[in-house]
């Protein structure tokens, strides 16, 4: 039976109260010079980009995610990685969105594209330009509710 508003379940046999999981997901961005890598997947709407994401894997921490990541999909290797916040997304991903920006040595990129249909580098203006929804903005922002945009917003801002 559903408990706590659905946030558990209790079995009837023994009364075991039963969590959902909560998949802990990376979230980033890579800057370098001033500009910030964004990427877009096959199952996004035409000119949608945003941060690079994946699973953390059993055993390691958040900076590890991010910079094996941001290898994997783009190539590029992370210097310093800080977190700035996260997102429950719990349906239907049972997901928890943990951003962070990461500092890169170089911004050469091998893009993973089994991963990626693209990704590419975006200046200040540009992501102010996506965030605005401005005409001729180098890419389409993801949507307000999503922790990418508020970590395209943060980034922009400078913080």
């Amino acid at each position: 039976a559903l408990v706590r508003a659905g946030w558990a379940r209790r079995c009837p046999a023994c009364a075991a109260e039963h969590f959902p999981r909560t998949d802990p997901v990376v979230i980033m961005l890579a800057q370098h010079d001033g500009r910030v890598l964004v990427g877009r997947q096959p199952r996004y709407p035409a000119g949608r980009y945003s941060a690079l994401a994946g699973f953390v894997e059993l055993g390691e921490s958040v900076e590890e995610a991010v910079a094996r990541e941001l290898f994997e999909e783009a190539g590029v290797r992370a210097t310093a990685v800080r977190y700035v916040a996260s997102q429950p997304w719990p349906l239907p991903f049972s997901q928890l969105m943990i951003a962070c920006v990461a500092d890169v040595a170089s911004d050469e990129l091998t893009i993973d594209r089994t991963e990626l249909d693209d990704a590419k580098w975006v200046d200040r203006d540009g992501v102010r330009a996506a965030l605005a929804q401005a005409p001729g903005a180098p890419f389409l922002a993801p949507p307000p509710y999503a922790i990418a945009h508020e970590l395209l917003a943060r980034w922009a801002r400078g913080e």
